[in-house]
């Protein structure tokens, strides 16, 4: 039988490859040297539904003075891509667009861990990319980015070959998880006002509910494959765990540790069981949580998953006791 993560993942392929298609043979792209274009988001963990939308990060691999006339290609570039997602029926890009600009992947390497960093969306556009991506153009762009932000996290590794941590990339995880949680709080206001409408106050609902799954997924299925890598790390390690989806991670581990293994089922039928539920068309889906017994029900479930995930971080460390996940997390 099908499992519903089965049925995402053939759809989100289906629609991805049609949109590297569709962009492979724009002008606009090919007149832009060194750009890469990655989805995030659903469609990046190959969990998407009819109702996902895609996010797109563009990035330039240009030195900083050759971009001179990179503002007028890419606006040309970008009214072709709003074009192709119409006519594609994707929804409308999230955020009026916000992410319609392009990232010069030089300047991400350069203010890693600075104030920048986070000002510029540098930040969100690495983790993303590291977490959860898919590359839609420039393959060998991408890659080449990649493969040089993992580097930036290896300054150490010459020194500690034989017991290098990851412990700077593990920190910027655990960073974007809590940056996450906070957006999320700024979105929703510490206090919910009188006049608030109910209506937005499911979509909030909803929105917490997706964080407590997708997104804490995107993060610690991401520290848990860190966990079940041979020792000592490479940046190989890390580059291919960024090639698979957070799903896959989870299954890595499995194959790794066969221990584990009942553990991570049950966390995968969990999220099994969230995508069915968040496949429902976007008024359903509010409908449940306008239900206050089905809404503390779906929340209690939420509750449960995020326990089962730190389980198995825990798990792994007492298998690998020199990894010290949740210590590197934590302090």
């Amino acid at each position: 039988m099908t499992t519903v993560s089965e049925l995402r993942a053939a759809y989100s392929n289906q629609r991805i490859e049609e949109l590297r298609s569709r962009l492979a043979d724009l002008t606009e792209f090919q007149k832009f040297e060194n750009l890469a274009v990655f989805g995030a988001g659903s469609y990046a963990r190959l969990e998407a539904s009819e109702y996902s939308d895609i996010d797109m990060f563009f990035l330039s691999a240009n030195k900083i003075e050759d971009g001179i006339e990179e503002k007028i290609r890419s606006l040309s570039m970008f009214g072709k891509t709003i074009e192709t997602i119409e006519e594609m029926r994707f929804p409308k890009f999230s955020n009026d667009g916000e992410y319609l600009v392009v990232l010069n992947a030089n300047e991400i390497l350069s203010n890693l861990g600075s104030r920048t960093d986070d000002h510029e969306n540098y930040f969100t556009a690495r983790m993303l990319m590291l977490l959860e991506s898919q590359c839609l153009y420039g393959d060998h762009t991408f890659d080449s980015i990649v493969e040089s932000v993992v580097r930036s996290y290896f300054k150490d590794y010459p020194n500690h070959r034989d017991n290098f941590q990851p412990i700077f990339l593990l920190n910027d995880i655990g960073r974007f998880w809590k940056t996450m949680l906070l957006n999320y709080e700024h979105k929703r206001g510490f206090r919910i006002s009188e006049g608030e409408s109910q209506e937005r106050k499911t979509k909030q609902k909803v929105r917490n509910f997706k964080l407590k799954y997708s997104r804490m997924t995107t993060c610690f299925a991401s520290v848990a494959a860190f966990g079940s890598c041979p020792e000592p790390f490479s940046e190989r390690d890390i580059v291919n765990i960024t090639k698979i989806t957070p799903r896959a991670r989870l299954q890595l581990v499995a194959d790794n540790y066969r221990e584990v293994r009942p553990l991570v089922d049950r966390i995968l039928q969990s999220y099994d069981w969230f995508l069915e539920m968040t496949g429902h068309p976007t008024e359903e889906l509010e409908s449940h949580f306008s239900d206050k017994s089905k809404r503390s029900y779906m929340f209690e479930r939420a509750s449960e998953y995020g326990d089962e995930m730190f389980a198995l971080l825990q798990a792994l460390d007492l298998k690998g006791p020199n990894r010290r996940l949740v210590r590197h997390l934590v302090i």
